[in-house]
């Protein structure tokens, strides 16, 4: 099926202009007026004036000029004051449709720059208005499969913090009087916390698997597609090479992320950007993961960052990291309740992304103006 292609500025116009903007300084935590900025989630704070609000009629398509997201937004808001355009769409369009079109759009990145300029050369397919709604209904309906599976892990991941406070208590008070031992007395004896790799150089095929910090989830390591280093350079850091009794921390980018390594880990190495922590025989190393990725471990994580380039944890930061340190027993069911908690996660996260791919091939369909088998959606949930 081929369909009609309009330039952009025949689908969309640019009403940014004439709305107060609300620089971030004013950004409140609660407010009467939700702030739409440029950022990943969809508000950013609020403010405390509706004489604030865009002017525009909604709905409208926020753009960030620099973040490359797009949002949808059907609600009364204020503006941020960085690199937010407003769009709105023409007549004989549907917003949803319009909107599912422009993030199906690969617009190449230039950096912190603005992408607006790109924007404006793409066209955008115009099928008959009937058709436009039944796409963005399907899309919609796909997407909200999405949002189940995200939620459903969103409480998965709140639960294992929920049976460490039922047990332990809250540590930020010490409501149970357990040992606190800071994380350096319990790394295996004869060895240390350390970073890896400073200079990896480029990607050779056949070479040593180097662990990055984008490569650590709460799964273990993603091996899939592992930066790999010469042997020579790789061999000036044995001491940071995986042996199996480790878990690992982003210490720059995905800064606190912590994972427990694997049997395939093994023979690896890490990256700079990364701690490995092994661990001593007598302490769970799923405990003191589990333990790690709570919100006041993390907390301390934020708080000790430093900034030279970019924000950084620093080895000096992670060895002296407060860990309540529960009697043995305790914390073998603590680990053994988390364990079932991920198993269950990875169920959620293995459906997650069979609904990811499953709408990707949508929206390539749907744009394309193929025609699709209107069952797929209740087969892949």
């Amino acid at each position: 099926m081929t369909w009609t292609e309009v330039p952009f500025l025949q689908a969309l116009r640019d009403v940014s202009g004439g709305n107060p903007k609300v620089p971030k300084s004013e950004f409140r935590d609660s407010g009467v007026l939700p702030v739409i900025d440029q950022g990943q989630g969809i508000l950013a704070g609020y403010v405390d004036d509706p004489d604030l609000a865009q002017r525009n009629d909604l709905p409208v398509i926020i753009f960030g000029d620099h973040t490359r997201c797009f949002k949808y937004i059907d609600f009364p808001f204020a503006v941020g004051a960085d690199g937010v355009k407003i769009l709105a769409v023409e007549d004989g369009f549907d917003s949803r449709y319009v909107f599912w079109f422009l993030v199906s759009l690969d617009i190449p990145s230039a950096g912190y720059s603005r992408h607006y300029k790109y924007l404006k050369d793409f066209s955008v397919a115009k099928p008959p208005l009937a058709e436009q709604k039944r796409i963005a209904a399907v899309l919609d309906q796909a997407d909200a499969l999405r949002a189940k599976r995200r939620e459903a892990i969103a409480l998965l991941d709140d639960l294992a913090q929920s049976i460490f406070l039922e047990m332990f208590g809250d540590p930020s008070v010490d409501s149970r009087g357990f040992e606190v031992r800071e994380l350096e007395t319990l790394i295996a004896e004869g060895d240390r916390i350390n970073y890896g790799v400073v200079q990896p150089g480029r990607h050779v095929e056949g070479g040593i698997p180097l662990i990055r910090s984008g490569d650590l989830g709460r799964l273990g390591v993603d091996r899939s597609s592992l930066m790999r280093i010469a042997p020579d350079i790789e061999s000036s850091y044995s001491r940071s090479r995986i042996a199996g009794n480790e878990i690992l921390i982003g210490c720059v980018g995905a800064i606190g992320e912590v994972a427990i390594v694997s049997a395939d880990d093994v023979g690896s190495n890490v990256a700079r950007a990364v701690a490995r922590v092994p661990v001593a025989g007598d302490v769970d190393r799923e405990y003191l993961a589990a333990y790690l990725r709570m919100d006041f471990a993390q907390h301390y994580f934020t708080r000790e960052l430093r900034t030279v380039a970019q924000p950084t944890l620093n080895i000096k930061q992670i060895k002296s990291a407060p860990v309540v340190f529960p009697p043995s027993h305790l914390r073998t069911k603590f680990a053994e309740r988390v364990r079932s908690v991920t198993q269950q996660r990875a169920v959620h996260v293995t459906h997650l992304a069979a609904l990811d791919e499953l709408f990707t091939s949508l929206q390539h369909r749907a744009f394309s103006g193929a025609l699709w088998d209107h069952g797929a959606l209740d087969e892949a949930a």
